[in-house]
């Protein structure tokens, strides 16, 4: 199915429509089997025959779920990589097999029984068998290993960063949609993602697992990725969406170490659980509803508002997870069905938390701990002491199942919490297979043709997320035209260093560079090479990964010399004599070390590419030491710095040195394909960083605020006449109600604002003078809207409302004129503001370098060049054609007071002092009342209407109150003067 085809509509955790199936189901349940149902456990080996662990743990012990985990070779292709999702399929229907039919057809390569010598190692009698499918659970997070168990045959998909960075969530639904498809096509009921954690510190190692850095946005990429994923599988997949209550915040590597975030419930609502709200009770759709959350291992100061109380992790804390369980868009969830997946129960973290010696695992109390907190699911991986043999472990899984069902005889609460949890895993089960367990319906089509129709045609649709994903994080679009001066030619020398990254599918398998040495070269001569353009030469192109450049960077900055001597073989104590037809062989001459390579190639080169990874590898942070150590290498090149992971490892002072830093936040070959293309200008780098970025200053906070260059759009929706034709006045009447609704606000990024953003609408009482704020509003889907009701006023009035948000303060506008009490009509119009500014995206920030050397005419420039400010231009004066007349107006009545103040003192003959000051007081009066009016303060909207006159009647009012409070205050003082 092809990513833009929707599959059937997924039904959510909701309320069974057949609630009794699942009730009779457990009733014909045994001890054993309603236990075995609460555990999701991890196994060895890529088989399922009868006489393996994982066969005695679901036929014996009613095991309800697996892991799958290609750190325990349960992939591996039988040796071959490419064939991962075929014997994936092959053991999947082997393990439903034994949960549905209590045997199965796999055979072992080790002990070649046929399968009735195999049915002797089944406990005689067998124990009655309720046919319940199993759940088969893997992790498909993208972008290649580690954090893929079946990543090679399935379509690479990119990391959630990459998807986040396009912005756009249709994508977030085609990723979901493809990873649903094919997972279910190899046997997968269960995605254990995705990840909807709002990544806020670097500090963690979640890296580009999360969609961002910003809630909604999150909230928005998590919800499509879910409904994807639904639709993808025709809701054969199971969505358990992780990590629950969020692990951004962390400042510790997930499973490595509990870490404690000082945060109350209150805060975390705002922020951690909004994304898992919005698949939730908040859900849009039903396909966007996770079947369930995965509770991680996270510890929280001052949770209950008390700073000093810290909880248990939330894992494995009833009180802590019944509080969050409790908040109202999780409620509803819980009760219509939706299950909760402990993370893993015995990483070291958990281990530590119990014992921070890391001699003794309690697993029977951290399995007890993990289910008294409301964990539905136990997910039972590295249970045991950390380094013990897998056998310990699963001995450790037989004792706790054991354990659980003696509890369960005996203790009548503990008994009722297992059937809550039983009923909620089995109507999961019933909505996946449609209340058919029969194994028609459970087992999937295993050939290569099935296999084949479902992962083909799908790349497309990632290298479309890959072009509106690949970023320019520096510097800004105008300033990378100045600086890249020209595009990489045939006589070009080009060096690229490499973070190389190795997998291996399984322990037999051969190691694959999940990231090549040569992965960005060959993506560069296939697009640009000679069989393409033509514009590289792959005799110009060398290649080494992180390891041969610290290697030269270790060698110090002085030149490494080359011992040319020939390698001088031990020669034996007796020489044997040549014959003389033989042909005589040189001595073999010493191979050059890598450091001396890079530093022959680094001479006369004319660009560096650096495609750097996380900070996780041995030699990762050889792309530092390289711009901190040698800076004097990079001057005078093309220096470019493709980020393959996370885009803020490098600092401002790094930044600084490049040419240009490029964002592909994946490593798989279709983000490095668009990334090269981008480079050669062939694609525009269109995304935006999901994530706040220190080194440029970028603040996600402050990215998706409104845009202040936008002009918002503001509409009028009547409920009897429809919305107002452009600016042709809509008749109204008193009382009716009509709808304001503004257009989408756009932020910095050029996206719509996330919902939430408030905007003011405010009203300006033309009349009266009063301006004031009639609703604050928070947007929804990028835009606002308030109910205004319009109301009479007995001497009739005029009103203008605007709407603004954050620093966008300009808008369009509405005037509402309204008529007497008696009239009841209104007329309502919508003005447009003059000019219109245009809205420009601002450029990225790039930081100031720490030195710029002055450039030549043949060598492209490095730091960021301190360009010139522009020299300050005098603003043009423009006066409308109404304005030039209400001023010709007020000075030709001002003028004319003046005239006649001066011909009345003359012809009365009065002094020289009172023939300047009584015109100059008709003058100051005039321009006071005029300012007045300009101001549009109490009294003057009713002038309006009188055009330029009324400019000449206020300027003459205001003249003649000034000549007559002249008189008033200055003529009884004078004549008092003359008195004395």
């Amino acid at each position: 199915m092809a990513p833009g085809v929707y599959a059937q509509e997924a039904t959510p955790p909701a309320a069974p429509e057949e609630p009794d199936r699942a009730q009779q189901l457990l009733e014909q349940m045994s001890v054993e089997e309603r236990i075995g149902q609460l555990f999701l456990v991890s196994f060895n080996g890529d088989e399922a025959a009868l006489d393996t662990d994982i066969a005695d743990l679901i036929i014996n012990y009613r095991i309800g779920g697996v892991v799958l985990e290609a750190a325990n070779d349960n992939i591996t292709g039988y040796g071959r990589p490419a064939q991962a999702p075929l014997q994936a399929a092959e053991l999947n229907n082997n393990l439903q097999e034994l949960a549905l039919l209590g045997t199965t057809t796999a055979v072992t390569d080790t002990n070649p029984l046929n399968n009735e010598a195999l049915q002797q190692l089944v406990p005689t009698p067998t124990p009655p068998l309720t046919a319940v499918p199993l759940l088969i659970a893997a992790n498909h997070e993208g972008d290649s290993a580690p954090y893929t168990e079946i990543w090679n045959g399935l379509t690479a998909l990119p990391s959630s960063m990459a998807i986040g960075a396009a912005w756009q969530p249709e994508h977030a639904r085609t990723a979901g949609q493809i990873a649903g498809q094919e997972l279910a096509a190899a046997g997968v009921n269960m995605l254990l993602g995705p990840s909807l954690d709002v990544l806020t510190t670097p500090d963690n190692d979640l890296g580009v697992r999360s969609f961002g850095g910003d809630p909604y946005w999150v909230s928005q990429m998590g919800s499509a990725y879910v409904s994807g994923v639904h639709q993808g599988s025709a809701n054969r997949v199971a969505v358990i969406a992780k990590h629950f209550p969020g692990f951004g915040s962390s400042d510790r590597p997930l499973h490595e170490e509990i870490p404690t975030v000082r945060k109350s419930l209150e805060q975390l609502t705002q922020t951690e659980l909004a994304p898992f709200f919005a698949v939730t009770g908040n859900a849009l759709s039903s396909n966007a509803v996770t079947d369930g959350l995965l509770a991680t291992h996270i510890r929280y100061q001052g949770f209950q508002g008390n700073i000093r109380a810290t909880t248990s992790p939330i894992s494995l804390d009833p009180q802590a997870l019944n509080s969050l369980m409790a908040l109202e868009p999780f409620a509803g969830w819980r009760s219509a069905g939706g299950i909760i997946v402990s993370d893993k129960l015995g990483v070291p973290a958990v281990q530590r938390f119990y014992d921070d010696t890391g001699e003794t695992f309690p697993h029977r109390i951290v399995a007890k701990d993990a289910f008294s907190a409301g964990n539905d699911l136990l997910y039972l991986a590295d249970f045991a002491v950390e380094g013990a043999d897998p056998q310990e472990e699963l001995a450790n899984i037989k004792d706790t199942v054991t354990w659980f069902q003696e509890r369960y005889r005996t203790d009548v609460a503990f008994q009722e919490l297992v059937d809550q949890a039983v009923l909620r895993i089995l109507r999961l089960k019933l909505r996946l297979y449609g209340d058919d367990f029969s194994p028609e319906n459970v087992l999937v089509d295993s050939s290569p043709a099935a296999l084949e129709t479902a992962v083909s045609q799908n790349e497309p649709a990632v290298f479309d997320i890959a072009q509106d994903a690949i970023t320019l994080i520096a510097p800004s679009p105008e300033e990378l035209a100045e600086r890249l001066t020209r595009l990489p030619a045939p006589e070009d020398k080009i060096v690229i260093f490499t973070d190389v990254r190795q997998g291996q599918q399984c322990s037999s398998c051969p190691p694959q560079p999940v990231l090549g040495e040569t992965a960005v070269a060959d993506h560069m001569i296939a697009l640009y090479g000679p069989d393409a353009s033509g514009q590289v030469n792959p005799e110009q192109i060398t290649s080494y990964n992180f390891t041969d450049l610290q290697a030269f960077l270790d060698a110090g900055p002085g030149p490494i010399l080359l011992n040319t001597n020939p390698v001088t073989p031990t020669v034996p104590a007796r020489v044997p004599t040549e014959e003389p037809d033989a042909t005589p062989q040189p001595f073999p001459t010493a191979t050059p070390p890598p450091e001396y390579l890079v530093q022959e190639s680094l001479a006369d080169v004319d660009w560096i590419i650096l495609a750097m990874q996380d900070d996780q590898g041995e030699f990762s942070p050889a792309i530092h030491n390289f711009l901190a150590q040698r800076p004097d290498l990079v001057r005078n090149k093309f220096v470019i710095v493709l980020a393959l992971n996370a885009p803020y490892l490098l600092d401002s002072t790094e930044i600084s040195q490049l040419t240009a830093y490029y964002g592909a936040y994946s490593q798989i070959d279709t983000f490095i394909d668009a990334a090269v293309r981008a480079l050669f200008q062939e694609l525009p780098a269109n995304g935006r960083p999901p994530v706040d970025v220190a080194g440029i200053s970028y603040s996600l906070a402050e990215q998706t605020q409104p845009d202040p260059a936008q002009v918002i759009e503001l509409s009028i929706v009547n409920r009897e006449t429809g919305e107002s034709p452009g600016n042709e006045p809509l008749d109204a009447s008193v009382g009716d109600s009509m709808r304001l609704e503004t257009g989408k606000i756009i932020d910095r990024n050029g996206n719509p604002v996330p919902d939430g953003t408030i905007v003011r609408f405010i009203q300006n009482d033309l009349v009266e003078g009063l301006v004031n704020i009639i609703g604050e509003v928070p947007t929804i889907n990028g835009s606002a809207q308030l109910d205004y009701l319009l109301q009479a006023r007995t001497e009739g009035g005029r009103f203008r409302i605007a709407v603004e948000s954050g620093e966008a303060t300009i808008s369009q506008e509405v005037d509402i004129i309204v008529g007497s009490e008696e009239s009841g009509e209104a007329q309502v119009m919508i003005v447009s503001p003059t000019p219109t500014p245009t809205h420009t995206p601002p450029p990225t920030e790039t930081p100031a370098p720490t030195e710029t050397p002055a450039p030549t005419n043949t060598s492209p420039p490095t730091g960021t060049p301190l360009t010139p400010p522009p020299e300050p231009q005098e603003p043009g004066i423009r006066i409308e054609l109404s304005e030039f007349w209400m001023l010709t107006a007020v000075f030709t009545a001002i003028f004319l007071s003046a005239a006649a103040a001066l011909f009345i003192g003359r012809r009365r003959q009065v002094s020289l002092a009172d023939q300047i000051g009584w015109p100059l007081w008709g003058m100051v009066g005039g321009l006071v009342f005029y300012i007045y009016y300009v101001l549009g303060l109490p009294g003057t909207a009713v002038l309006e209407s009188l055009g330029p006159w009324a400019g000449f009647i206020v300027a003459l009012l205001g003249s003649l109150a000034g000549l007559l409070l002249y008189l008033i205050r200055y003529r009884p003082l004078k004549n008092e003067g003359m008195r004395e």
